[in-house]
């Protein structure tokens, strides 16, 4: 009985010590807490874009020569982003590609859009456009495609 006494006592005194350690490390954190630290914020610049009059190769079913530049308002180029030439309008997808460090973004040879779509780029042309990303506002560029 007395063992079991003295165990007893000795399980009490620990359990007394950990939450002393406990109560210890609690104060420490709560008298020097970590600052906050709030998420840098990024100011999204404005693109130009331009894009440039495109044909159309009939015969081999491909749009040839679909590009279009993308500059920051102080004139630097801006590669590495994704740029989609859709038909104006509708939005057929008609190709995607990515700007060199020049900033050009060329479709050598895209599908040709199914028949409703075709008479839609015909008549309104096509756009170039860039989504947006964390570091540049979305923008879009519009220019007219003939059969060459």
């Amino acid at each position: 009985m007395a063992a079991k006494r003295l165990a007893f006592c000795a399980m009490k005194q620990m359990t007394k010590r950990w939450l002393a350690a406990a109560a210890v490390v609690a104060s420490i954190v709560a008298a020097n807490p970590a600052p906050a630290q709030a998420a840098p914020t990024v100011q999204r610049q404005r693109l130009i874009a331009t894009a440039y009059y495109g044909t159309m190769d009939i015969i081999a079913r491909e749009t040839l020569g679909l590009k279009a530049r993308f500059i920051t308002v102080g004139g630097r180029p801006v590669p590495n982003l994704i740029v989609n030439f859709v038909t104006t309008g509708e939005r057929f997808p008609m190709c995607e590609a990515t700007t060199d460090l020049n900033g050009w973004a060329e479709c050598r040879n895209g599908p040709i859009p199914p028949p409703q779509s075709l008479a839609n780029l015909l008549v309104n042309g096509y756009d170039a456009v860039f989504d947006g990303n964390r570091y540049y506002m979305p923008v879009a560029a519009h220019n007219n495609i003939g059969i060459g």
